[in-house]
This record gives structure tokens, C-alpha cells and sequence, in this order.
């Protein structure tokens, strides 16, 4: 029961005579004079109301180390944005190569060379590609949290050659950028030795028997799967760095994988008339020109000098072991892995219903427009997930005890929860503005 207020207000109703100044001839140090008496109230006060928000308000207060305080509306703001733009690049792009490859066919052609045939083997390609990507979204997932809770710890005992301290969170970069580069590898010889009789079961033989389908989305998705390392060591770099709350610096990269990809595809779909073939190699060069770009940041912002990327074996680096391995990585993602599974089979089943109706190749088509408009309208919602991967861990990473002092487990549980609460408020705003767009 202590209430400031009722505090001030018997401070104020007392009266300030000689007797109450003074005390057997000694100033009383808290009723110096009316100015000292409002001072010290408000002082009071004020410090009252700060432990009270803060969840405390006991002396036992001063041997606690509080919590961070929380993000404010603009920081979050400003890291919404630039991840936004990062989410829906990828899609984006997408429609891109739609909208080229769909206008740049030939309207009245028939087979492989029109337009509402090319769309219709672009839509199984792409899909097919961004599932073979997103299967591997769970080192991403894993990147950002063991990054960021690593950095929440603030603790690196390790060295590396050049005797410079390594930064929190490195050896979960170079596991992270060594695990996506190995995937990556495996994937694109997966994907050059069998994706022709995947696809084709994909789509199912009643659009595999159209002219010309098959065998352009066999062409799209080999040239694509000559970016799947590159594509999956850049995901990774941005994670991590997503988890050092930088949002800009991938945002830079994805500048010039966009700019890359409208100059290809409009030189080589647009001008020329190279289709669908032109329209991955456009993509080709744009993931491997964005995630060029963002090496040389992420090193300067992730690593301290002297410190690599460890891409290369250890036997050969002859590096120490990291305390973070690819065993902790599995480990974390296997519950992403298997709702990204869910999520790919969904997808898959709706593309080989939309394959299996009648009126081969414009059903197919327009699914493929209906499809990427989907996963535009998405990332308004995946970057809170973000926001909340990035900046919880910073609340549930509790600091080891400094003089004397030890995090009160429920004060930071609570700062938690408010977080928690604000970015449930924000989904669910967002996630209602967007229905109504989209559904309009």
C-alpha cells in the first residue's frame, strides 16, 4: 500500500513552522524550506512510479540487474520496413518473371511459344524452386534465434588466428554459413539429376502431356538450381544479421539482385524473346550478384578481423571446433522443418489440383498468378515473426550475476510478455488490414 499521491498530499497539509523546520536547534534535512519539501516529494515520487512500472518497488530492487528496456514504436519501425522489403523481394522477383514472360510471349502462338503456355510452365517451375528453397528455411529460423541469443549472452572466450577476440555469435555464423553452402551444393545436384520426372509428377500427365510444358519447366528449373548454394549461404547471412537487428544491409543486397533481375530479364525475355530460359538465367544472375554483395558486409558486421566465413573444411582451416555445430542446428530446426513441410505439401497439392483440371494450359496459368499474389500479401505478416525472433531473445537470455547483482526471473519474464503482447496487437492488425485488401 504505498501511494505517492496520498504521500505528496500529507507532506503539502503539514505546516511549515520554526518547530517543524527545526528540531532541538538542528535543520530537519527534509523540511529545509517549501522548495526542499516539493523536491524531495516529487523526487520521491517519481522514483516510486519507475519501480512500479518496472515491476518492482522493494528496496531488495537495488541488487537486481533489470531487464533492457523495451524497443519503441519506431525502432521497430524502422526494422519492419527494411525486413519487410527483404521478405517480399523474393516474390516480388517472381512476379517479375511473370509479368515479363507473360507479355513478352507471343500472344497468338500456340505450344510452348504462348504466352498462357509459358506462364503455365512457369507456375509448377517456380514453385518448385522457391519449395526446394523454402524446405531449407529452418537454417534461416535457426540462424536468427542462435545468433541473437548468442549476442544476448555477450560472452566469447575464443580467439582467432590473428589472437583478436572473436565476436558473440560468430561460430554460429560459420556453422550456419558452412551448413547452407554444403546444403545448397546437395540440393543443385539433387534437383540437376532429377527434376524432370519430379516435375512431371508434380504437375501430373495431363498437364505434362501439354506441348512444350514440360519441357520448358525442366529448362527453368536447371538453370535455377545452379543458384541454390549461393541462394541458401545469402539466406543465412541475412538471418544473422537480421538477428544483430540490421535490417539495412540486406536491404542493400536485395537492391542490386532487383536491379539485376528488370535489366535480365528485360534484355533477355523482353528484347530478346529468350522466354523462360532467359528468365531464370535473369534470376541466376540476381541471387549470385545479392548475396556477393552482402559477404563483405555481414564479415565486417558479423566477424571481428581476422575471422572467416569458415566455408572451407576444418581439416583443411585447421580451425577449433565452434561450440555451436550443425548437430544444435538440426536439432533447433526439426519442428520448423516439419511445419515447413506442411506448408510445401499444401502448396504442392494445390498446384497438381490446378494441373489436373480441364482447360490445360490457362487453369494452370492462372493459378500461377493467384499463387504469386499469395505469397506477396504473406511477408506482412512473416516479418513480425521476425521482429519477434530478433528481439525476445534479448529478454529470455538472462545476464550472468556482476556485483552482487542477479536478474529477477519474473521481472524479465514480464518484460517479455509485454513485448509478446504488443507484437500479438501489431499481427493482428496487420493481418486484418490485409484480408481486406486482399480479399476486396
Amino acid at each position: 500500500g504505498y501511494s505517492p499521491s496520498s504521500s505528496l498530499t500529507s507532506l503539502h497539509k503539514q505546516p511549515l513552522n520554526a518547530n517543524s523546520i527545526h528540531h532541538h536547534g538542528k535543520k530537519n534535512p527534509i523540511f529545509d524550506d517549501t522548495t526542499t519539501i516539493r523536491k524531495t516529494a516529487r523526487g520521491h515520487t517519481k522514483r516510486t512510479i519507475t519501480q512500479l512500472r518496472a515491476g518492482g518497488g522493494s528496496a531488495s530492487d537495488d541488487n537486481t540487474i533489470p531487464p533492457p528496456p523495451p524497443p519503441t514504436n519506431l525502432s521497430l519501425l524502422k526494422f519492419y520496413f527494411p525486413c519487410l522489403a527483404l521478405w517480399i523481394s523474393g516474390p516480388l522477383l517472381s512476379l517479375v518473371d511473370t509479368s515479363f514472360v507473360g507479355l513478352s510471349a507471343k500472344a497468338g502462338a500456340v505450344g510452348g511459344a504462348g504466352s498462357a503456355a509459358q506462364l503455365a510452365a512457369l507456375g509448377p517451375a517456380t514453385t518448385f524452386i522457391d519449395g526446394s528453397l523454402y524446405l531449407f528455411a529452418f537454417l534461416n529460423v535457426a540462424t536468427t534465434n542462435l545468433y541473437a541469443s548468442a549476442v544476448a549472452k555477450g560472452v566469447s572466450e575464443k580467439k582467432n588466428k590473428l589472437g583478436n577476440d572473436e565476436l558473440p555469435g560468430e561460430g554460429v555464423v560459420r556453422t550456419a554459413a558452412k551448413s547452407s553452402l554444403y546444403s545448397g551444393i546437395g540440393l543443385m545436384v539433387f534437383l540437376l539429376m532429377v527434376a524432370r520426372p519430379l516435375i512431371a509428377l508434380y504437375v501430373g500427365p495431363e498437364a505434362a502431356a501439354s506441348p512444350g510444358l514440360l519441357d520448358a519447366a525442366h529448362e527453368y528449373v536447371q538453370i535455377r538450381a545452379l543458384s541454390m548454394p549461393t541462394s541458401l549461404l545469402g539466406g543465412v547471412l541475412q538471418a544473422a544479421l537480421l538477428g544483430a537487428k540490421d535490417s539495412v544491409t540486406p536491404l542493400v543486397s536485395i537492391l542490386y539482385s532487383t536491379v539485376v533481375n528488370v535489366s535480365g530479364d528485360y534484355l533477355l525475355v523482353n528484347r530478346l524473346h529468350m522466354g523462360l530460359k532467359g528468365a531464370a538465367i535473369a534470376t541466376l544472375l540476381a541471387q549470385l550478384a545479392g548475396t556477393i554483395a552482402m559477404i563483405g558486409p555481414a564479415r565486417k558486421k558479423l566477424l571481428s578481423k581476422g575471422s572467416s566465413l569458415g566455408l572451407l573444411p576444418r581439416w583443411i582451416t585447421k580451425g577449433a571446433p565452434d561450440a555451436i555445430n550443425s548437430r544444435t542446428f538440426l536439432k533447433f530446426a526439426a519442428p520448423v522443418l516439419t511445419l515447413i513441410l506442411g506448408k510445401i505439401s499444401a502448396f504442392g497439392f494445390m498446384t497438381n489440383a490446378a494441373a489436373g483440371l480441364p482447360g490445360q494450359p490457362a487453369t494452370l496459368a492462372a493459378h500461377q498468378i493467384a499463387l504469386s499474389l499469395f505469397f506477396f500479401a504473406s511477408p506482412f505478416m512473416e516479418v513480425i515473426s521476425q521482429i519477434a525472433q530478433s528481439f525476445l531473445p534479448t529478454y529470455s537470455i538472462l545476464p550472468e550475476p556482476q556485483k552482487g547483482k542477479s536478474a529477477n526471473v519474473k521481472e524479465w519474464e514480464a518484460a517479455s510478455g509485454r513485448l509478446v503482447f504488443r507484437l500479438e496487437k501489431v499481427g493482428l492488425l496487420v493481418g486484418a488490414l490485409i484480408a481486406a485488401v486482399v480479399g476486396s
